[in-house]
This record gives structure tokens, C-alpha cells and sequence, in this order.
């Protein structure tokens, strides 16, 4: 019996997937490889609008988070992931927490390829 093959996108904003590689992801999902995505935060700080017209930070991460969804499943998406820290305060996660994360994903899922953005994005 052949292997299912699987990938794993790590991001830290809703859309990144999409900008960055959403046709990739697209691609493979389409050949039959198994596509997950870790999405460190829900986006609920990303407002570019009007200042007036922010709904403010848990109505816009339910917002990004609905569109997160719909863009998983026009991707192909397998498995999404939330790992609930906030938009902005990434950096101030403890490394070894986000790491543990991420580790045990990694271990639970097996993807033979993993990626992701360097830390500039």
C-alpha cells in the first residue's frame, strides 16, 4: 500500500497561506497530498481600513477565521489549525512553547515537508 504523502503549511496570520503560496497548496491538495495548516494567530489585529470601522479584535478574528475556513476549503485543505495566540504579540510567545507546538504537530501528523516564512516574512 503506497503512502499517503502529506505537508504541513505553518503561518502566522489567516491569508498567508493564500498569498504565499495558495496555489502550491492548491496543486497539491488537487494531486491527492494530504495539505494541513498551522495558523499561529486569527488576524484580529490586521485592520486596514477606516479606524472607525474596526470591529475590534474578537470580531475581526471571527471574521478572519470564517475566511480563513472558506479559503481552506476552496484550497483543498485537509486539517486547519489554531494555535489562539494574538495577532501583534507573537514575538512575545515563550519560543519553547510555540516550538513544543509545533513539535508535537509535526509528530502527530508525520508530513514529509513542512513550510513556512523566515522571520521577516
Amino acid at each position: 500500500m503506497k503512502k499517503r504523502l502529506k505537508l504541513l503549511v505553518i503561518a502566522a496570520h489567516p491569508d498567508d497561506e493564500s498569498l504565499g503560496m495558495g496555489g502550491t497548496l492548491a496543486k497539491y491538495a488537487a494531486e491527492g497530498v494530504e495539505t494541513h495548516l498551522i495558523t499561529a494567530t486569527r488576524g484580529e489585529r490586521g485592520w486596514f481600513g477606516e479606524a472607525a470601522d474596526y470591529p475590534g479584535p474578537a470580531a475581526l478574528g471571527r471574521i478572519r477565521e470564517a475566511e480563513l475556513r472558506a479559503a481552506a476549503q476552496v484550497l483543498g485543505l485537509h486539517r486547519l489549525t489554531f494555535f489562539n495566540y494574538i495577532d501583534g504579540d507573537l514575538d512575545q510567545a515563550q519560543p519553547a512553547e510555540v516550538i513544543g507546538k509545533i513539535v508535537a504537530y509535526i509528530r502527530q501528523t508525520r508530513p514529509q515537508v513542512v513550510v513556512t516564512f523566515d522571520p521577516t516574512g
